[in-house]
């Protein structure tokens, strides 16, 4: 389907494999004679699930594509907030020589944080094995039951958590799910990367707990409305803000398509889609 075209004809279409800038309503589903909607991406909100329960129709997606980038952006955001990077590197452009600055930036290391990651799906399970490799202990938040983990409620998990690491699909459940309270949960040396979508956090809150001292730093890859027309937020020390650009590497293409062609095969053979999107 393309963006550009509002009533594309779907007649004789089997299976409509779309990217998260189509809406795929109840109006599409209707007419859809197919069985199969697959999203190249791993989130899949813009994909009506109740009406495609309703038309029968089943749901994939393609989280494998960019998971290692996302989790390589989301551990380069925690590291360099937790290490107090951009202080540094702001000293350095000033001129100074900002050893002597160190005690007071108090930089926090991976081996020994706490971390929550909160959902803890293909990405988010990525996350944790990675934060564990570096000697974190990982909090892991998730409603669903998760292999070989215990699960910890999202309060406790704030309010013990170095770092934040937003990996969660959005649902009604999940927006809205950090907002100014639970950040007046985290300790003010604390770190919250959101990679997940734009509504799971409340981004002016969390924007005016890093200006007013009370979040050490905020990385953010999406936004509740994109483009984020609010980018001169950024300009604020301990901020950070991508385009949407934390899963894109100059192979994506080439794994987007490869996980598009190992997921239809398995349609086609009748076997279980490799990620298919639960129905709500």
């Amino acid at each position: 389907m393309r963006t550009e075209d509002p009533h594309p004809s779907l007649r004789g279409v089997e299976v409509l494999v779309t990217t998260s800038g189509v809406r795929v309503t109840e109006a599409v589903l209707a007419q859809l004679p197919g069985k199969l909607v697959l999203t190249t991406t791993s989130g899949h909100d813009h994909i009506d699930r109740e009406a495609a329960a309703r038309h029968g129709v089943t749901v994939g997606r393609c989280p494998l594509a960019r998971r290692d980038a996302v989790v390589a952006w989301s551990l380069a955001e925690a590291i360099a907030g937790m290490r107090r990077l951009g202080a540094l590197q702001r000293a350095a452009t000033e001129g100074r020589w900002a050893r002597a600055e160190l005690p007071a930036l108090a930089p926090v290391g991976l081996a020994g944080a706490h971390v929550a990651v909160v959902g803890m799906g293909v990405i988010g399970q990525r996350m944790a094995a990675a934060l564990e490799a570096l000697g974190a202990t990982v909090l892991p938040v998730d409603p669903r039951p998760i292999a070989g983990r215990r699960a910890v409620d999202l309060e406790t998990a704030l309010e013990a958590a170095d770092l934040v690491t937003l990996h969660c699909a959005l649902s009604a459940t999940s927006r809205g799910l950090i907002g100014a309270a639970q950040l007046a949960r985290l300790r003010p040396t604390a770190v919250v990367v959101n990679a997940a979508r734009g509504d799971v956090l409340d981004l002016d809150a969390a924007v005016d707990a890093v200006r007013q001292g009370r979040l050490r730093g905020l990385a953010v890859d999406v936004f509740p409305v994109e483009p984020w027309t609010a980018l001169r937020d950024a300009a604020v020390p301990g901020i950070s803000f991508a385009p949407h650009a934390a899963g894109y590497t100059r192979d994506l293409g080439a794994r987007v398509a490869a996980e598009v062609v190992d997921t239809l095969a398995a349609w086609a053979q009748g076997d279980p889609l490799p990620h298919p999107v639960p129905p709500p």
